[in-house]
């Protein structure tokens, strides 16, 4: 059987019985095989060290604390725009990995994913979409697989990381046509340097309970103009008055001041630039800001009671900003690359290498914060089994009893990639909209392979350190494929969407639901390791970042537990 396919002559298809219709608007079915299991689950401890996995079946999971509750609400509301497209996600992964399990031994990978497609016929513009899109989902699969064993493959030979990255660096420059690896480097590290602050800024977020997935850099840039074109005017106009931003991101924090002469406050306002009005509000409605004048974007201002539009004292005001205008100078600073120029040679090639490789690691450490994600995750999966009771899947407990090592399991993950795929182009995932098929599959690589580590960290094969390293490689050779490609200017927007928040959140969420689908015992090791991991990657971040304060200022205290989850 051929590993890509060619689009057919289109026609009906309605494998496994399903008769062509639109995609579904509920769970789909589960149709695993073989006689359904009673519901099982396994405690586990968690102490600072790992925890230890305790085999007591036939006893429920235990309920997680109302503090985890409320970081799976908001990530079901900032990911998926509800709870029940978190469910419907899930789903879809359970009935995908099932179709995978009976029709592996008769159809490749992307045959089979093109048919498991072709169920949802209103999701496609026509049987070329469908099969292009199965073979870019395995593509991106195998690719994942072949940078982590080649990654492998390079450490096992007594060779660093460092060299292993910056081999790739040069491939992908070469491939881009990049006059100068440097550069080419610049970027990357950019591109990864900012995918981390914005992952730092997503667990700061978490715990205090804003709104975190949207891609809020927009207001933070329309507070930043609100108060340098206030500024502008006060000088021109002789006036001591000055407009400064917020010190602080917290929950009812004020987000732009205006002060006298002498420093005292003369006003104060909230800033909230919402994709459009209603959105605004519901910003402004979720905290408690009495004292502070509502600043929204110029266009929505008729449309919100009691705002403006700009920020004045005395005469004194700031240029009116629309939502538009605001998130065109979000994309002028997100493609603007910072003046630093990197003499490639092979004195400093390898110390480049390392910082961001180092900064894969922090990466991986910050992900550990996002622990809403996984609660999600388990909490969906732990819903699913009591209404359908779906039986573990083999193909997934092998992925997870396999070794850390291992790049053998293109089936399972391509299930599961396409599964996300479909959820998305169904708007059950706000995160992925318009998402290219091949970037959420590399999503559904590195957080598949996080869940793993986290899985064997519970059971003592890895220690603490062990296993952020593990993760950090896991992030490291998703650098290096995505640098290898070289595919220029693009790569910055997709290392950000794969290794920054939305790819954090969604990776923890499909490796809680995977691991419940591996088996109770699994799913609740996946829950209990991210908690207790915390610890130390709060302390493996304080060490690297120790001199590079830039890459995760203050993620140590972000990271503490008890601000996590208190």
């Amino acid at each position: 059987m051929p590993d890509r396919i060619s689009a057919p002559t289109p026609g009906p298809s309605a494998p496994f019985g399903d008769a062509p219709g639109a995609a579904p608007t509920a769970l789909p079915p589960f149709t695993g095989d073989g006689p359904r299991p009673r519901p099982a689950a396994d405690a586990l401890d968690t102490p600072e060290t790992p925890p230890v996995v305790k085999d007591e079946p036939g006893e429920s999971a235990d309920p997680a604390p109302a503090s985890d509750e409320a970081l799976a609400d908001r990530t079901a509301e900032d990911v998926f725009g509800s709870e029940d497209n978190a469910r419907n996600t899930a789903g879809l992964i359970t009935s995908f990995v099932s179709s995978w399990e009976r029709h592996k031994h008769e159809k490749t990978p992307a045959v089979w994913l093109a048919d498991e497609f072709r169920r949802y016929p209103d999701l496609w513009t026509g049987e070329e979409e469908i099969v292009s899109t199965a073979n870019e989902v395995v593509a991106s699969v195998e690719r994942a697989n072949a940078d982590k064993a080649s990654l492998h493959a390079h450490l096992d030979a007594g060779k660093s990381k460092a060299s292993w990255l910056a081999g790739k660096i040069e491939q992908g420059a070469a491939a881009a046509g990049a006059a100068k690896v440097g550069d080419y480097a610049a970027g990357i590290d950019k591109a990864v340097e900012t995918a981390n602050e914005q992952m730092r800024k997503a667990v700061e977020r978490q715990k205090d309970g804003a709104a975190s997935m949207e891609r809020n850099l927009d207001g933070t840039i329309a507070e930043q103009h609100h108060v340098d074109t206030f500024n502008l005017d006060a000088a021109a106009k002789d006036s001591p008055l000055r407009a400064e931003r917020g010190g602080s991101h917290g929950k009812n924090s004020v987000d732009v001041v205006i002060k006298d002469g002498d420093g005292n406050i003369v006003r104060k306002y909230q800033s909230k630039y919402g994709k459009d009005a209603q959105a605004t509000r519901k910003y402004l409605k979720k905290g408690d800001y009495r004292g502070q004048r509502k600043l929204v974007p110029s266009d929505q201002k008729g449309d919100i009671p009691k705002s403006t539009d700009r920020i004045e004292a005395d005469g004194v005001h700031s240029k009116p900003l629309t939502k538009d205008e605001a998130k065109r100078l979000q994309e002028k600073a997100q493609q603007e690359q910072e003046n630093r120029y990197y003499e490639w040679n092979d004195v400093n090639r390898i110390e480049i290498a390392k910082s961001i490789g180092k900064q894969a690691l922090v990466g991986a450490a910050i992900t550990c914060g996002l622990q809403g994600a996984r609660i999600l995750g388990r909490r969906v999966w732990n819903f699913l089994r009591g209404k359908e009771n779906p039986p573990a899947s083999e193909d997934l407990r092998e992925f997870f009893e396999s070794s850390v090592k291992s790049a053998g399991h293109v089936g399972a993950q391509t299930a599961v990639s396409g599964a996300v795929v479909v959820a998305a182009k169904s708007g059950w995932i706000n995160a992925l909209k318009h998402t290219p098929a091949g970037q959420i599959a590399g999503i559904v690589h590195v957080g598949m392979e996080n869940a793993k580590v986290l899985w064997k960290f519970a059971k003592g094969e890895l220690n603490g350190v062990e296993a952020l390293d593990a993760m950090g490689n896991c992030r490291a050779s998703a650098i290096g494929g995505l640098a290898g490609a070289g595919k220029g200017t693009v790569m910055g927007a997709k290392l950000g969407l794969v290794l920054g928040p939305p790819g954090a959140m969604i990776g923890g969420f499909v490796g809680g639901v995977v691991g419940g689908l591996a088996g109770s015992k699994i799913g609740e090791a996946v829950y209990e390791g991210g908690k207790a991991i915390v610890k130390t990657a709060a302390k493996v971040v304080k060490g690297v970042v120790e001199g590079t304060v830039k890459v995760a200022k203050n993620v140590g205290r972000m990271l503490n537990p008890l601000n996590l989850f208190s």
